[in-house]
């Protein structure tokens, strides 16, 4: 997977979602946090 497919994958699975209320704190998110949310959301959906 390309640096920049999960980012674009990450943003898919926040508005999927967004009940959670994490999209406006992504922003503020370091590259750590945003992989660790990305596997979170990931798993969530099944996908992992």
């Amino acid at each position: 997977m390309r640096d920049y497919e999960w980012l674009e994958r990450l943003q898919g699975l926040a508005e999927r979602f967004s009940c959670l209320g994490i999209t406006a704190d992504v922003g503020a998110m370091s590259l750590i946090e945003l992989w660790a949310l990305y596997l979170f959301l990931s798993r969530l959906a099944g996908e992992a």
